[in-house]
C-alpha cells in the first residue's frame, strides 16, 4: 500500500498489532484528529459489487481519494485498513458487518466525519449502501460522484 496522506509510522505500526476494531479506531481517530477540518471520506465498492474484483475496486478507490486531495478535500484515508479486516474476516462466512458496526458506525457517530464522497457504483455494494443509510441518519453530507475523473459531481444532501 502507498504511503497514505496523514499516515505516519506510528500508525503503520500501531495498526500491524491491532487485534480488534477497537484497536483500528484508535489509529483511525489519532489520524483524524491531526487532519485539517472538515475531514471527507470516501465510500464505494470494496468486496463487493463495483468492478468485480477487489483488486480492481481498490485501485479505483484509492484515484478517488486522490482525485479528491487534488481538489482540495481533506480525505481519511481507510485503504491501510483493508489487510487487517481482511484477516479479521477471513473464517466469516457472508458479509462481514462487524466492519460495518465495530468500526465505520462509531466513526460516524463520533462526528469527526463531515461528508462521504460516494463513488460511481456505490449502489452495488453491500458496505456503501449502509454507509449511505447511516449518512442520512446521523445528518452526514453525502456527495455521488458523476465521474471520478471529473470535479463536477451530483450532490445530494444526506440528512443537512
Amino acid at each position: 500500500m502507498a504511503n497514505s496522506n496523514h499516515w505516519t509510522a506510528k500508525h503503520y505500526e500501531t495498526l500491524k498489532k491491532a487485534e480488534n476494531f477497537a484497536d483500528l479506531l484508535v489509529v483511525a481517530y489519532d489520524i483524524i484528529d491531526s487532519m485539517p477540518k472538515p475531514v471527507s471520506l470516501v465510500s464505494g465498492p470494496i468486496s463487493t459489487g463495483g468492478a468485480g474484483s477487489l483488486e480492481k475496486n481498490l485501485e479505483l478507490f484509492a484515484e478517488a481519494i486522490a482525485h479528491l486531495e487534488m481538489h482540495g478535500e481533506n480525505v481519511f484515508d481507510q485503504l491501510p485498513f483493508e489487510n487487517k479486516i481482511t484477516e479479521f474476516s477471513k473464517d466469516y462466512k457472508g458479509y462481514y458487518m462487524p466492519i460495518l458496526e465495530d468500526f465505520f458506525l462509531p466513526l460516524f457517530k463520533s462526528g469527526k466525519i463531515a461528508k462521504i464522497w460516494f463513488m460511481p457504483g456505490w449502489e452495488t455494494s453491500t458496505g456503501a449502501k449502509w454507509e449511505y443509510e447511516q449518512a442520512e441518519k446521523l445528518g452526514i453530507k453525502g456527495i455521488v460522484f458523476n465521474n471520478i475523473n471529473q470535479i463536477e459531481s451530483t450532490i445530494i444532501n444526506v440528512g443537512v
